[in-house]
């Protein structure tokens, strides 16, 4: 795979997912060194009616099984699933969550209900889900404009997508009366709870700066060498993203700076490990504190010893393992310990250490070999945009959608249109029904993204019944 050289981006210039010109041109040729994968099916789209047919179906064998409707979803869930309404949502799925009631176990008095746990009241309402809205919740996608479009209502309410990309290059932001309006009609009008998310770092990645004024950069906040900045920092952030229904933020950034990088500059807490991971442990803490905004570590492997930025090429990180170990990983494989990270992002680089043919975002032995099974991490692993030239160079948009699953990625960056989200589906589904893919790899998935929504306030349990 060849690199481009990177030119200097300026501020208004740079975009982290995507570029604004990545939804509008034509993508590139797919190299002859990789052979397509069987052509993609385009998924069929779920219209409310047909979606709510099927859930009734599935809702009577549950029911039949149990003989006692009304102590399975209580008499207004049950009420529900006949009116096929709920105040507030529309959505069967949604309903059903919402008013599921938890029952006393067997040979137990039903005057004391066994309790839920998070998992068991999740792993319901998977149970209740089509592949298609599984694979829904898989999209974090992106949107043109400032209003609630059509294309963003259909990849919203049809295709059940599971996170939205707020993004100033594509004029999401206008003022905060409209963001706020904004990410309370997406919201609304989800069958499932959204994750909205938004890359605020601040300094020259930060994204609110037109409607709260600039916020530091991390090279800024790594200079003073104290942690109690950085945890300010990340409250404050919280704060800001918080009061406009922006519940994700995909910050803090933990390369560790070692070379110079254009597309990195100021972006980074500083050039050893040691100072990253504690300025980025204080800053997490801060954002996370409060419970309404969950951040995201990025952008695994390391971005902080390549040249060559993967929105235009393919970098190449060639570190050997010890060095990616001590430098470049020590803040992932930290802060994942201490138990305070719910997700991270992998951008496109080759690893040549571990996976010299496969860009890192797709890669089997770096998303499942080091970051689930060696450093242990069970949170949401998602993509960076799959749009970048260091992927759509090489791969079609269902190619790298597929790839990335097989891989061990849970929510996949990139589509930002129906027909994109659609492609990406679609891929997929061609690998289940290849084989390649497994519906239960696909609950995994669903089922961690799931558990950040509850970890967000998004997924309360249903109060219990008696």
């Amino acid at each position: 795979m060849k690199t481009t050289p990177v030119n200097p981006l300026t501020e208004q210039e740079y975009t982290e997912e995507t570029e604004e010109d990545a939804i509008t041109q034509k993508r590139p040729a797919i190299a002859e060194a990789h052979p397509p994968l069987p052509e993609a099916r385009r998924c069929y789209v779920w219209t409310r009616k047909s979606a709510f047919l099927v859930m009734l179906l599935l809702g009577v064998i549950v029911l039949q099984a149990s003989n006692t409707p009304t102590q399975f979803l209580g008499a207004q869930g049950w009420a529900y699933v006949l009116n096929g309404s709920s105040a507030g949502n529309t959505d069967l799925l949604k309903g059903i969550a919402q008013q599921i009631k938890q029952r006393a176990t067997p040979g137990v008095s039903a005057s004391t209900p066994t309790p839920m746990t998070p998992e068991q009241y999740i792993n319901l309402i998977i149970s209740h889900m089509t592949l298609d809205q599984k694979l829904g919740q898989m999209m974090l996608v992106q949107f043109v404009g400032s209003t609630y479009s059509p294309d963003l209502s259909a990849m919203i309410t049809q295709y059940n997508v599971g996170a939205v990309l707020i993004f100033t290059a594509n004029g999401n932001v206008q003022s905060k009366q409209q963001l706020t309006g904004l990410t309370a009609e997406m919201q609304n009008n989800s069958p499932l709870p959204l994750a909205i998310a938004i890359d605020q770092e601040g300094g020259t990645v930060d994204r609110l700066i037109s409607l709260d004024g600039p916020r530091p950069a991390a090279a800024t906040i790594g200079a003073t060498n104290d942690p109690a900045q950085a945890q300010a920092a990340g409250a404050q952030d919280a704060q800001d993203l918080a009061a406009y229904g922006i519940n994700l933020n995909l910050a803090p950034v933990v390369d560790v700076t070692n070379v110079y990088n254009p597309q990195m500059y100021d972006r980074t807490f500083g050039n050893t490990p040691e100072l990253v991971t504690k300025m980025a442990g204080a800053y997490l803490q801060g954002l996370q504190q409060s419970g309404k905004v969950i951040g995201t570590l990025k952008h695994f492997p390391g971005l902080g010893d390549v040249g060559v930025d993967p929105h235009v090429g393919i970098p190449h990180l060639t570190r050997s393992l010890a060095e990616l170990e001590q430098i470049d990983w020590l803040p992932y494989r930290q802060l994942i310990q201490q138990g305070n990270v719910h997700a991270l992002m992998v951008t496109h680089e080759i690893v040549s250490a571990v996976d010299s043919s496969v860009p890192s975002s797709l890669s089997y032995k770096l998303i499942t070999g080091i970051l689930r099974q060696q450093f242990g991490f069970q949170g949401v692993i998602m993509t960076d945009s799959l749009t970048m030239e260091g992927i759509t160079a090489y791969y079609t948009e269902a190619q790298a959608a597929a790839l990335a699953v097989e891989a061990g990625d849970d929510l996949l960056m990139g589509a930002a249109s129906p027909s994109d989200v659609a492609s990406m589906i679609g891929g997929i589904k061609q690998a289940v029904s290849d084989g390649a893919i497994t519906e239960q790899r696909i609950d995994d998935s669903v089922r961690r993204i799931l558990l950040l929504k509850y970890a967000m306030g998004l997924l309360p349990i249903p109060a219990q019944a008696h």
